[in-house]
């Protein structure tokens, strides 16, 4: 009787810190955001910007955005653009011209880039692990 009561004691002190350890699928995203720092890539959880109604886009999962920032030397001037993935076809959020061709190295998952003078921000699902981080840091190598 007396093991009986030590063991419920200690399965009541033992299973709160359980449940607050990170699942597998947590520490597999930890690990990939750190990883995405030796890609110079900057990882943040914020909101997807306003995406207009006519593309009806809904994101499935959470996205989390992995940005780059150029250097002063390599940033261009020309404003700000945005693009979406629908259906795996990517396209302009404003105006009429292509998606640059760079956007199709992206991995399966990313939903949406945001191009600016300074950065490159882009939103993914961070199901393709690595090897979606590779391809993400690869296409933003072939913008320049």
């Amino acid at each position: 009787m007396v093991y009986l009561l030590i063991l419920l004691g200690l399965a009541v002190v033992v299973a709160p810190l359980m449940s607050a350890m990170p699942s597998k699928t947590q520490r597999a995203k930890a690990g990939l955001r750190d990883l995405a720092r030796a890609h110079d890539l900057r990882v943040s959880l914020r909101p997807l910007p306003a995406v207009p109604a006519r593309f009806r886009f809904e994101p499935e999962d959470e996205l989390a955005c992995y940005e780059r920032r150029f250097p002063v030397s390599q940033q261009k001037s020309g404003g700000e653009a945005h693009y979406l993935c629908v259906d795996g076809q990517w396209s302009p959020t404003t105006g009429v011209e292509e998606a640059p061709g760079w956007l199709q190295y992206l991995p399966i998952g990313a939903a949406y880039v945001e191009c600016r003078n300074e950065s490159v921000s882009i939103f993914w699902d961070e199901k393709a692990g690595p090897e979606g981080l590779a391809k993400i840091s690869q296409a933003i190598d072939l913008m320049s």
